[in-house]
């Protein structure tokens, strides 16, 4: 059945090609119908090998590319150039201890530290009037921070961070190839240059952070294939891709995702969403996404407003995610990894004009709710007395307290260039969960202060 589905469509869209490309180079109509042919041969090879490949996400992901293709117009002689710029973060973070049991909270102190924390490299580069490439390095850990008894100040790990290409087939149609973001809420796609708070939230990337987490990224990243689309006179973004994602071996299923966005005043294009505009832009948009692979599922929601006035501008942000590792206690499974929650995200914060600054309010959290079959097999690498292998009840508690998280806090921020320099400070109560006794957990919280001095120049 598939054979022959696949015959009427590969039918039709050659003789698309053949009719609509007269007048096109030979070797262009060559090309696009070789490379149907391709595409039907890796569609057959996985489904005779019984693959759990998403054949009808490829199948979308291919008619797209080549209806773009067929409209776009042959690129005309452009002299490539090339871009470098730099992004430098410095912060001081005064913390308070988070004692692990009560007996120690009569001796909390505050730490200090001194930390460099983004230091990156960026090159951009205009290949053809429609394909460019953008990458940048990063360090791996902040440079001056305190661990493991000792300060990490000399032979930084450098990493690279973002390597993508881009070709841009019409004006509301773009293609990324390469190590890139894979977020589908708005803050997994935002640019840290501009974000309104200090810092993205705690929990927007949540098992997405570093290799040996459960979905095996690099700061939100993953190599992979997407797009990026517009419709409705460029209101509606549409973004979806296919990733590696998390791989013990090379024949486990990709990582895919979607994300639809909604701008019902200003239109945004860019590529990488904003989390201020400082009066520049009138946003409203709404914005619902989904990432899956396997038994992970994350499902997201967001809205965002940036609405200026005379004085300057009121910008609000609110995001919802569920996430769930499934109920699969296989050994290569996402169930013990990746518990049932809910992650709420809030910002609020006006822009005054006149003086260049910004304050805010924030709030985050990330909420537990571990089912049995997560909890049997989370079980085994939590290796603590304190819960039962039966899981009761009470144990169910004690781990979604123990393991779930608050955030909330004020900050102002002083931007004495815009973007390319400012300066924020911003104070965060962060309540956290212990045990209490051998049998029953409580919540507890502290306090954390950071100054930040940015310098972006690209």
């Amino acid at each position: 059945m598939l054979n022959t589905l696949l015959s009427y469509i590969l039918q039709g869209v050659n003789k698309l090609i053949i009719n609509n490309l007269q007048d096109t180079h030979p070797e262009r109509r060559v090309t696009l119908i070789l490379s149907n042919y391709l595409f039907a041969f890796i569609i057959l090879n996985f489904y005779f090998m019984k693959r759990k490949l998403p054949i009808l996400l490829i199948l979308g992901f291919h008619l797209i590319f080549l209806s773009f293709s067929l409209s776009a117009q042959d690129s005309t002689a452009h002299k490539p150039n090339i871009k470098f710029g730099a992004f430098l973060q410095v912060q001081g973070v005064f913390t308070q201890d988070r004692p692990s049991s009560p007996a120690l909270d009569a001796n909390r102190r505050w730490g200090t530290q001194i930390q460099i924390w983004r230091a990156r490299l960026l090159a951009g580069a205009q290949i053809t009037k429609k394909t460019s490439f953008f990458m940048q390095t990063e360090i791996a850990s902040p440079i001056g921070l305190i661990q493991d008894s000792a300060k990490q100040i000399q032979k930084p790990n450098l990493i690279i961070l973002d390597a993508q290409i881009e070709h841009q087939f019409s004006k509301n149609f773009f293609m990324y190839a390469g190590m890139q973001l894979t977020g589908v809420n708005r803050q997994g796609i935002q640019s840290p240059v501009s974000l309104m708070g200090l810092e993205f939230g705690w929990y927007q990337y949540p098992y997405n952070l570093f290799q040996n987490q459960a979905l095996q990224n690099n700061f939100g990243r993953d190599i992979g294939l997407s797009v990026r689309a517009y419709t409705l006179s460029e209101r509606l973004e549409i973004r979806g891709g296919l990733f590696r994602g998390r791989a013990t071996n090379s024949y486990e299923a990709p990582r895919a995702n979607l994300r639809l966005n909604y701008n019902f005043l200003d239109k945004e294009k860019e590529h990488y969403y904003s989390g201020t505009n400082l009066g520049t832009k009138k946003i409203l948009a709404w914005g619902i996404g989904a990432d899956w692979q396997g038994e992970y599922l994350n499902l997201a929601t967001d809205i965002f407003a940036d609405i200026p006035n005379e004085n300057g501008a009121f910008t609000l942000h609110l995001g919802y995610m569920y996430l769930s590792g499934g109920s699969v206690t296989a050994s290569r499974s996402y169930t013990e990894l990746i518990p049932n929650q809910n992650i709420l995200f809030g910002e609020l914060g006006y822009y005054f004009k006149k003086s260049k600054l910004q304050p805010y309010l924030k709030y985050e959290a990330q909420n537990l709710d571990i089912s049995q079959k997560q909890y049997a097999v989370n079980l085994n690498r939590l290796a603590d007395v304190r819960f039962s292998p039966q899981g009761s009840s009470q144990d169910f508690n004690n781990f979604n307290t123990l393991f779930s998280e608050s955030r909330f806090g004020a900050g102002l921020n002083y931007y004495v260039s815009e973007f390319n320099f400012h300066l924020k400070l911003q104070y965060e109560h962060i309540i956290y969960g212990r045990f209490k006794t051998l049998t029953q957990t409580e919540k507890q919280s502290g306090g954390e202060v950071k100054l930040q001095i940015t310098c972006f120049v690209f």
